[in-house]
């Protein structure tokens, strides 16, 4: 008797299994797909996207390699070529190395275009920050200490890695226009700053020294005004002399 229980019991089991698999079957075997599938998916992106970042790092240092051998026209095409379809870091890469081709043919207009440009593609801060420094360097001729100081006043906020230097450069913008007070404020603020370089720190003392020779001299603070003067009470004018009194000419002498 006791078989005959386990025997209807394992048959009742096997039932429920049964239902269970025909009613979830399907979905876990396509979930199971699903997973097989983005697993695979992320291995190919994976292997892709280094397949490209190798291609593009070796693209990147054949265009540096024209470049080191003078030919800069060569190495400008590789970079253009690589800024149209390589990734985006090396895109960024790319356009920063045509502004620095642009500037060593003396085209700061166009250099600028580049960093500009470079700035805007920027896959990360450090890299955006340091482009949009550089378009400001190379306009720095052209551009006056208020332009400059819109473009590059972001950079000094917070912890930006160019802040030191984007404040150097405004500072030069106002030295420049002989913003005497400005600059001296500026420099002022670089030559006692904790995070600047020393060569920033060095370059501040001397343009300090440079405004003190140079700067018109501030007027006086008006004199205060004068207190008034106690005068001694003027002494009593002397009684008007008597007149001398004559002696009567003696007759005869």
């Amino acid at each position: 008797m006791v078989d005959v229980f386990d025997e209807v019991e394992e048959e009742l089991r096997r039932e429920r299994y049964q239902a269970l698999l025909r009613q979830w079957g399907p979905w876990v075997g396509a979930a199971a797909a699903v997973i097989v599938l983005g697993v695979a998916g992320y291995q190919f992106i994976d292997w892709r996207s280094e397949s490209t970042a190798a291609a593009a790092s070796d693209r990147y240092m054949a265009a540096a390699d024209l470049i080191a051998e003078g030919d800069l026209s060569a190495a400008d095409a590789a970079f253009e070529d690589l800024a149209e379809d390589g990734p985006r870091g090396y895109a960024t890469l790319a356009l920063m190395r045509r502004g620095e081709i642009a500037l060593e043919q003396g085209d700061a207009a166009e250099a600028a275009r580049f960093f500009t440009s470079a700035a805007e593609r920027a896959p990360e801060p450090l890299t955006r920050d340091l482009a949009r420094y550089k378009a400001a360097l190379a306009q720095f001729d052209t551009l006056s200490y208020d332009d400059l100081s819109v473009r590059l006043e972001p950079l000094t906020e917070g912890e930006a890695r160019f802040g030191t230097l984007a404040r150097e450069l405004i500072a030069a913008a106002a030295l420049r226009e002989e913003r005497w007070a400005q600059a001296r404020s500026r420099y002022e603020l670089l030559s006692v700053a904790l995070d600047a370089p020393p060569g920033v720190t060095r370059r501040a003392a001397e343009a300090l020294a440079y405004i003190e020779q140079n700067a018109p001299q501030t007027a006086e603070p008006a004199a205060a005004e004068a207190a008034p003067v106690e005068t001694a009470p003027a002494e009593a004018a002397p009684a008007a002399a008597e007149p001398a009194e004559t002696q009567p000419e003696e007759d005869g002498r």
